[in-house]
């Protein structure tokens, strides 16, 4: 399976039914009360054997969100972007989240308190390793996934793994990936989105672990230079701004050691790029000479494989 003609769009198609593929995200790790407050309980009391009722109840949860997402892409070359949420909306917070959670675990509120700081001491950054490396919540999460894959009849799918920062990260999801395709005997592959500096650094340790490799320009630009997204300021008094130009000087030169760190790992992983920056015309020259295979737009990818209607053609 082409893992980069599968990733067709983001999630809002303009002309759904033009296309091969669709990319389907969870735009949440919990989309309703009930799995919010079994992953807060499932974080501060994790599970000590895979027969935890939380863990098969979470389950049953993400089968029932994930077949919301996937019942009409089931016959399009469909890839699924794991949910990428800010981990510290799933503790509480307020004094009516601990009360809710409270009763629903059945613990005192300063039991409850006394975890939160216990997490928080433990994982710092509160980034999305603190669900993976516990593993058996991370499984039922996943297995919730190919569980409405395969009730929807998906024999074949890629999951791009979302703002990947650690190599150990990276690993854990594929050999869970992994297995849960040999389980349910669905074809899968992985792809890996880079999107900070400091991933960029590890990129060829990475493409171990996956098939394609999506730079998000975007988020690359704003984290290097410290801009909000909706910051239309210049505020470091650019004569060519970076954030209105492709910076092949900064993000360029990122791009270029990360590329080929990549290929030296991994000559077969496929490279994309995706973001407004790179659609520009010092963009799509940059990606021709780096050699990246195609760039991603909302809504159409372009590759070399892919003819657009619009400038954006690589090769």
């Amino acid at each position: 399976m082409n893992y980069i003609a599968s990733i067709n769009a983001y999630e809002n198609l303009s002309a759904p039914e033009n296309t091969n593929g669709v990319m389907v995200t969870g735009e949440s790790i919990a989309e309703t009360n009930t799995q919010w407050l079994l992953m807060q309980s499932l974080l501060l009391l994790e599970p000590e054997t895979p027969d935890d009722p939380r863990l098969k109840q979470l389950q049953e949860c993400q089968t029932a969100s994930w077949l919301k997402k996937l019942r009409n892409n089931s016959q399009k070359q469909l890839c699924v972007r794991l949910p990428d949420g800010p981990i510290e909306t799933l503790l509480p917070s307020l004094a009516s989240d601990f009360d809710q959670l409270s009763e629903f675990m059945g613990c005192t509120e300063e039991w409850l308190r006394a975890r939160v700081k216990a997490v928080w001491d433990k994982h710092p950054d509160l980034s999305y390793y603190m669900i993976i490396s516990n593993e058996m919540l991370f499984e039922s999460m996943l297995c919730g996934l190919f569980d409405a894959a395969q009730t929807c009849g998906i024999e074949k799918m890629s999951i791009l793994l979302p703002l990947v920062n650690r190599c150990r990260e990276a690993q854990q999801q594929h050999l869970f990936i992994a297995q849960c395709a040999i389980d349910y005997d669905i074809l899968c592959d992985v792809g890996i989105e880079i999107a900070t500096p400091r991933a960029i650094y590890f990129a060829g340790d990475l493409a171990k672990f996956t098939d394609v490799i999506v730079f998000q320009v975007d988020e690359l630009c704003w984290l290097l230079y410290g801009k909000a997204q909706n910051d239309g300021r210049n505020q470091y008094g650019f004569h060519e701004t970076p954030f209105n130009e492709f910076d092949d000087i900064g993000i360029g030169t990122l791009l270029g050691v990360a590329i080929t760190q990549v290929r030296r790992s991994n000559p077969d992983v496929r490279i994309c790029a995706s973001g407004k920056y790179v659609l520009t015309e010092k963009g799509l020259q940059f990606c021709k000479e780096l050699g990246i295979n195609s760039v991603i737009a909302s809504p159409q990818i372009y590759s070399n494989t892919t003819k657009p209607d619009k400038k954006e053609e690589l090769y």
